[in-house]
């Protein structure tokens, strides 16, 4: 079983139920633990002891889930809905103003923050501004830069820095250390992402997505289709735009420094001829709006995907060289 990850635990040794602010904002990068983080946090406001580490004994504690918890709430996103909206917080705030259930604290976290409404935001400013007693919250972002500065200023930031390559092997030790290497190179050292690659079989998906982009930059086919069968594959698109962003920025290393000491090994064939016959102006274009997409895609935006992603490709197939060999 995994233990907690070392490199959250700095965050954990500042965190001290005796002084506790009413709001702490939790940003970076999808897959470095932000969610655990807050998890762990609220737990710690909600157990009865007055040490900053979980007792395991008040009853609190033995509520081993917190969503079974009286006095946790979280916010999420409702079903066939885009985005939290104005509704939601305000039934949240009814329940804030209530006594607590086990006699202490209330526990709220926001595990996406950057996908609330712009009413929903200002009716939650709202509650920052006069936050009811013994109530804390916990926002998570993936996009810090996106957060109104008035909605900063009223938290505690907590900001987590991807971990080294031997924290992210330690706490990926259930699995051999070669997989784990691998699966951490492929998503740019961020361990729970690597350990969902992991877990379901990226083997194979990985071996799927470089069929695809080989097939639309050699011969431009099927570029309706895989887009569509990628659209299907919601969960995963993330992980394949950040393979795509990996493969122009290995291109363009190579062309810079005509190195292969860097490149991920699978895609080095594609990286070398990408390298070696486009333009580096290209590559840098390219790169900046595949990463476009990914950040548009990530942020749940209303906007059409299967038209930008669509788009996307063409760009791929016009400037990386159609019907040539790699």
């Amino acid at each position: 079983m995994q233990s907690f990850p070392s490199w959250l635990y700095a965050h954990l040794s500042r965190f001290d139920n005796n002084f506790l602010h009413h709001a702490y904002l939790i940003s970076g990068r999808k897959g470095v633990g932000k969610s655990l983080l807050a998890n762990r946090l609220a737990m710690q406001v909600l157990c009865h002891s007055k040490d900053a580490i979980l007792c395991g004994e008040c009853h609190s504690c033995k509520l081993s889930d917190l969503e079974n918890h009286p006095d946790f709430h979280t916010l999420k996103i409702l079903p066939e809905k885009k985005l939290i909206g104005i509704s939601q917080i305000h039934e949240l705030r009814s329940k804030l103003y209530e006594s607590a259930f086990l006699g202490k604290n209330k526990a709220i976290i926001l595990p996406h923050l950057e996908k609330i409404s712009l009413d929903g935001l200002n009716a939650f400013l709202k509650i920052l501004e006069e936050p009811p007693d013994n109530t804390y919250f916990f926002l998570v972002s993936d996009f810090l830069n996106q957060v109104p500065a008035t909605i900063q200023s009223r938290c505690i930031d907590i900001k987590i820095n991807l971990p080294d390559l031997d924290e992210s092997l330690e706490w990926l030790d259930d699995y051999s250390k070669e997989d784990s290497i691998k699966a951490l190179n492929l998503t740019n050292n961020l361990p729970f992402m690597a350990k969902e690659l992991l877990e379901n079989n990226y083997l194979s998906m990985r071996k799927e997505f470089i069929d695809d982009i080989s097939g639309i930059i050699k011969e431009g086919k099927n570029i309706t289709l895989t887009s569509e069968k990628w659209l299907k594959e919601e969960d995963s698109l993330a992980i394949k735009l950040e393979w795509m962003s990996k493969i122009l920025s290995d291109s363009i290393i190579f062309n810079s420094h005509n190195t292969a000491d860097t490149l991920t090994d699978d895609t080095d064939n594609m990286t070398h001829y990408l390298g070696k016959e486009v333009n580096l102006n290209q590559l840098y274009e390219l790169l900046t709006k595949t990463n476009k997409l990914w950040n548009t895609f990530s942020q749940g935006t209303n906007l059409r995907k299967d038209y930008q992603l669509n788009s996307l490709f063409v760009d791929w197939e016009r400037d990386l060289g159609i019907s040539k060999k790699i």
